[in-house]
């Protein structure tokens, strides 16, 4: 049986014992919904950082796995492992190369890279697959609901305005609604087909993201595919350029490392800074009516 988020990101139950549940899902964002995790071990094909690991944390899941996402700058990909340690919960990133961004069961398969100190009291070692990693955790003590707030930054940061729309940045598109139809959105998560999913509910005039190192067949950019089909303008920056899950590091450090066809089209180009891709973007044609320039003075 299959649950999921209230926007339809599903997760199902991998593995059972008197132990536990192991649940496996394309983002760690497909739990937010589920309140009953104080048994579960939870993968979720999210990159590994601080905004994404809090999640399970927060639902109080017994351990949870993701994907490394680099670990790019300052290893942010991996950073919500020594998040979950102020909390007592076991987390491991699995390596970026041999697992899908928004591809939950490729966690199964692929290998530890990286594990914090609670996930190690229960066995876990690095090497390990994922699903044996998971089986261990099934060890640690049962979950607990934590209060994370003001733990990460969820605000949405308006970096530009003027008469054609806004530059928004915020860490992830699932954090964001309403039309932004004349607006870019800068999110600071990968840019995988739950990406895409979420951004396409807003339906932005163009976006830029995260690679997460492109991870296994180049999942971490598939959602620049996605969005082309739909006429939005796309692309990613570096992993090692800008801190993953951080999206004033995404605007002020990122340099993009692939385009999509709707933004070469306007102009942008591999190498650019964020802010001068955003801006083409935002200046750009577009299918969506814009503004009319103010009339000439005589």
């Amino acid at each position: 049986m299959t649950q999921g988020n209230r926007w339809g990101v599903g997760y199902r139950v991998h593995f059972r014992d008197e132990r536990g549940r192991i649940l496996v899902g394309d983002s760690l964002t497909s739990f937010e919904d589920d309140d009953d995790l104080a048994d579960a071990v939870v993968l979720g094909a999210s990159f590994a950082g601080r905004p994404t690991g809090i999640l399970p944390i927060r639902q109080g899941a017994r351990g949870w796995i993701a994907h490394e996402g680099g670990p790019g700058k300052d290893a942010a990909g991996t950073a919500g492992l020594p998040l979950a340690d102020e909390y007592g919960v076991p987390a491991a990133a699995i390596a970026t190369a041999e697992a899908r961004l928004s591809g939950g069961e490729t966690l199964l398969t692929g290998h530890v890279a990286a594990v914090n100190d609670a996930a190690r009291d229960v066995g876990v070692r690095l090497g390990m697959s994922g699903e044996e990693a998971a089986k261990h955790m099934l060890d640690a003590p049962a979950g607990t609901p934590h209060d994370v707030e003001g733990v990460v930054d969820e605000s949405i940061h308006v970096q530009h305005e003027s008469d054609r729309g806004r530059i928004l940045a915020v860490w992830s598109s699932s954090r964001i609604s309403g039309d932004l139809s004349r607006d870019v959105l800068v999110v600071a998560s990968h840019g995988a087909k739950v990406m895409a999913t979420y951004a396409l509910r807003t339906k932005p005039r163009g976006l830029i993201c995260n690679d997460a190192g492109f991870g296994l067949d180049r999942s971490g950019v598939e959602g620049l595919e996605t969005l082309d089909e739909h006429g939005i303008a796309a692309a990613a920056v570096s992993t090692d350029s800008a801190r993953i899950g951080d999206p004033l590091s995404t605007w002020d450090d990122g340099v993009l490392s692939t385009v999509n066809r709707a933004a070469s089209a306007l102009g942008v180009r591999v190498g650019m800074s964020v802010p001068e891709a955003a801006e083409l973007m935002l200046r750009g044609e577009s299918a969506r009516p814009a503004p009319a320039d103010p009339p000439m003075s005589q």
